[in-house]
């Protein structure tokens, strides 16, 4: 079987627009500035594992779930690119989850190592529900094997990448500085706006019958 690459770094693209690890650094670092580097590498690892089992186990039964709510896959694909879009405004214009996170008033240490690996980090900071409903609609649209194996290998490479940049946040914090976390961070927002109105656009024309050509995301496998 040929792997084709292509949709492969397609899926991977829209993941990891939406995932977004460079904006979980501030907070991440904010969050674990007490702990130990085994501490905060034990954080990771669990925080990754975490995020990788909800999203593929959003992605394999999400098209099952609203198939029994009733609900038509171009709704699922114009609810996640409402999400998304509300995602990427609030990426561009300052006022993410993720920047409010470093706002808290809650001590840093109030977490345990295993808390907070899972919350806040994994949910709502990394995976939250533009990355969850974004493999609800990515997966509903086919349910052949080949375009499940692709989207998981796609999901694999975003959480690699994650565990690296997390990993080496500190290095990265030292090298961009604030403004380049910034310009990054708007760059990262405006390709998720771009995917969020592609992702209405497909579940509008979904409903009036239409096939969108522009459609290289949602392409089926």
């Amino acid at each position: 079987m040929i792997v084709d690459f292509q949709m492969v770094f397609i899926l991977f693209s829209s993941l990891f627009a939406i995932l977004n690890p460079f904006g979980v650094i501030p907070p991440f670092l904010s969050l674990t500035s007490g702990y130990s580097e085994s501490e905060k590498i034990k954080i990771i690892q669990k925080s990754m594992i975490a995020a990788f089992l909800i999203l593929l186990v959003s992605g394999l039964l999400g098209k099952y779930v609203i198939a029994f709510f009733g609900v038509s896959i171009p709704a699922i694909r114009i609810t996640g690119g409402v999400l998304v879009f509300i995602v990427a405004l609030e990426i561009i214009t300052g006022n993410s989850t993720k920047q409010k996170a470093l706002k808290s008033d809650l001590p840093e240490q109030c977490y345990e190592v295993d808390d907070i690996s899972v919350v806040p980090l994994t949910i709502p900071l990394y995976a939250g529900p533009g990355a969850i409903s974004t493999m609800i609609a990515l997966t509903a649209q086919s349910s052949s094997y080949i375009h499940i194996m692709y989207l998981t290998m796609a999901l694999i490479m975003c959480i690699v990448i994650s565990y690296i940049i997390l990993r080496f946040s500190k290095d990265l914090e030292k090298k961009l500085g604030k403004v380049g976390f910034n310009v990054l961070t708007k760059l990262m927002g405006l390709m998720l706006m771009a995917i969020a109105v592609q992702m209405l656009l497909d579940g509008i024309g979904g409903y009036v019958g239409l096939e969108n050509s522009a459609n290289i995301i949602f392409n089926n496998t």
